[in-house]
């Protein structure tokens, strides 16, 4: 998932792009185009005229595609929001972490991507970014209510998924006491079966995989100088090509005024996370390395 720092230069840009199967777009059927309509920013350019054309990781909760060509989770509401602000209809095309990049950058098929992007330097040389939306933090969902790193010390058996920005220093700081996963899958069955007595993963990632599990208590971790993404979680953009200033400055503006004016904490509450995760208007964008 993109929660973990996954990169992606150049070269395997193109390698991806080799690979790409054909894909359609399915527009939403809400039309944000009306003769009343007034757009916060006119004139933009778009990979199709009138549309902005949405790429669909399936990771929920952030994103996932659905039945009919349609999509749904946190990044998606926040898309039809920008869209609705720029008196555009949505399209929506489906996508990997894999060719989304290439998608924007190369074939220029899709405006912006979804799926909780981390705005990494690696990924910067091909794509920009748009400005900030929320952090995806760094959660513990154990049955005790666990908070914080010390409350991980003193359990017998912590795991994470291998490649998350705090792994390495949870290995530090835990050592032996810390078990690494694939993926989130493994981890959450060794948890429910008793294995560890506690998990440490993506808080979104956890809010989604545990809403049933009354058991068990999702909680964002709090910061601790010893692992950095506890103290500086990172942030989450939509990547945008390079060559399309106007709709990078737009979305912006746009998602600066949403995050100013509360519309976006109302997005992440409705999608069921706690609105502390809505990145502050007055802070900048931060790239990853």
């Amino acid at each position: 998932m993109n929660k973990k720092l996954t990169t992606l230069t150049s070269g395997t840009a193109i390698l991806a792009l080799a690979g790409i199967a054909l894909v359609g777009c399915s527009s939403d059927s809400g039309s944000s185009q009306n003769k009343d309509c007034t757009p916060a920013h006119s004139g933009l350019s778009t990979a199709a005229d009138g549309k902005l054309t949405v790429g669909v990781t399936d990771t929920p909760p952030f994103s996932a595609n659905a039945a009919g060509g349609a999509a749904t989770g946190l990044d998606i509401d926040i898309a039809k929001k920008l869209a609705e602000m720029e008196c555009l209809d949505v399209a929506y095309t489906q996508a990997t972490y894999a060719n989304s990049i290439p998608m924007i950058s190369q074939q220029k098929t899709i405006d912006i991507t979804t799926g909780a992007w981390y705005p990494t330097a690696e990924r910067n040389k091909v794509v920009d970014f748009s400005g900030p939306m929320y952090t995806d933090s760094m959660s513990i969902v154990s049955k005790d209510g666990v908070s914080t790193v010390a409350g991980l010390e003193s359990l017998d058996a912590v795991g994470t998924v291998d490649g998350y920005l705090w792994t390495e220093d949870l290995k530090s700081v835990l050592g032996d006491k810390l078990q690494t996963y694939p993926s989130s899958v493994e981890l959450q069955q060794d948890l429910l079966n008793g294995r560890l007595g506690a998990a440490v993963d993506s808080y979104g990632v956890q809010v989604s995989e545990y809403k049933d599990q009354t058991d068990y208590t999702v909680k964002i971790a709090e910061p601790d100088n010893r692992v950095v993404a506890s103290v500086e979680p990172a942030q989450t953009v939509f990547p945008i090509s390079k060559e399309n200033s106007g709709l990078k400055e737009a979305l912006d503006a746009d998602l600066k005024k949403m995050r100013e004016d509360g519309s976006l904490a109302e997005l992440v509450k409705s999608n069921g996370f706690d609105e502390s995760i809505v990145v502050p208007a007055e802070t900048d964008l931060k790239i990853i390395g």
